[in-house]
């Protein structure tokens, strides 16, 4: 392996790490005409760890786009000089089912939508993670203002988000109390989830500034859309 090959071999470990030390993905990738409907754990009070709010820088490098945390125990002196980190907000829920607009897996429910349009059910029943930008003027994140404010606490029924729109300019997020019944299977083992801040530490966190066998960051290959835009 020539010079510049193997430097460059060794900066992608570098960021990407093993498999032993990568936290397994567990965010809600939304696409144009997703919906997802879930029982959040995140109570939205004081003191709730499983709400929180993240930075997070996504920068190309060689041919990946690197999500990255920005926080004071990780190391981002790698990141581009011109990278500003996306303010977002991220909770946990139990999410129950995932209605499509396109069919993406054989194991997916063909079902009949508004107009008879074909719509696919994707049974999830498990833990995710929600992460949603603000919104300009913030109006995502008020939409789950709304819903606290109205059940005086976000865990207190079924939610559904919705995507519509598929690019940067004309994608817009929907939060929406429904009057579903869903509740978590009994015995849920929601103690055991790490916290938001824990959870995007361990999953992009790159190398902290404490140790070295800190987490890494998320490496997504040029034109995989399976990044936290």
């Amino acid at each position: 392996m020539s010079g510049i090959n193997r430097i460059q071999t060794k900066r992608e470990v570098r960021y990407q790490g093993g498999d032993d030390n990568r936290i397994p993905g567990r965010e809600i990738f939304f696409k144009d005409g997703d919906q997802a409907f879930m029982i959040p754990v995140a109570t939205g009070d004081e003191g709730d760890t499983n709400l929180d709010e993240i930075y997070l820088y996504t920068f190309r490098q060689g041919n990946r786009w690197m999500n990255l945390l920005d926080d004071p125990d990780v190391d981002t002196s790698e990141v581009p000089g011109d990278a500003r980190p996306s303010h977002k907000f991220a909770f946990w829920a139990y999410v129950t089912e995932v209605i499509h607009a396109e069919s993406r897996s054989e194991d997916w429910e063909t079902i009949s939508g508004p107009g008879g349009r074909k719509m696919y059910k994707e049974i999830v029943n498990d833990f995710r993670v929600v992460t949603l930008s603000f919104g300009r003027s913030d109006y995502i994140w008020n939409q789950l203002v709304d819903v606290y404010n109205d059940w005086n606490g976000l865990n207190e029924g079924v939610l559904r988000v919705k995507r519509t729109g598929a690019g940067m300019t004309d994608t817009t997020y929907a939060i929406a109390t429904t009057t579903r019944k869903e509740e978590m299977p009994e015995g849920a083992d929601v103690d055991s989830l790490p916290t938001i801040k824990e959870y995007f530490k361990g999953r992009y966190g790159g190398f902290t500034n404490t140790n070295n066998n800190g987490h890494n960051a998320e490496a997504v290959a040029i034109g995989d859309t399976k990044s936290l835009f």
